[in-house]
């Protein structure tokens, strides 16, 4: 069964998204490591900055990992309006 085009481009629409989410967030984790913690003098602001950007890295892929599981099980996935 061959996919309509407006599947198609949700379905690119949606890889092209999560290529745009992942990259900006490692943007922004380059800079915030160049800005923040590399000029930082406080140890304690570099460590508490560091712990806080690991969390969000954690939360953003755990809930990237738990929508792509149920994304193969969706049972109206294939399901037209």
């Amino acid at each position: 069964v061959e996919k309509s085009f407006f599947i198609q481009i949700i379905d690119f629409m949606k890889h092209f998204g999560m290529v745009a989410l992942i990259g900006g967030w490692l943007v922004i984790t380059v800079w915030g490591v160049l800005k923040g913690i590399l000029e930082s003098q406080s140890l304690v602001f570099s460590v508490s900055l560091s712990v806080i950007w690991i969390g969000i890295l954690v939360l953003l892929i755990s809930t990237i990992w738990q929508r792509y599981k149920e994304s193969k099980d969706d049972p109206y996935k294939d399901v037209e309006v």
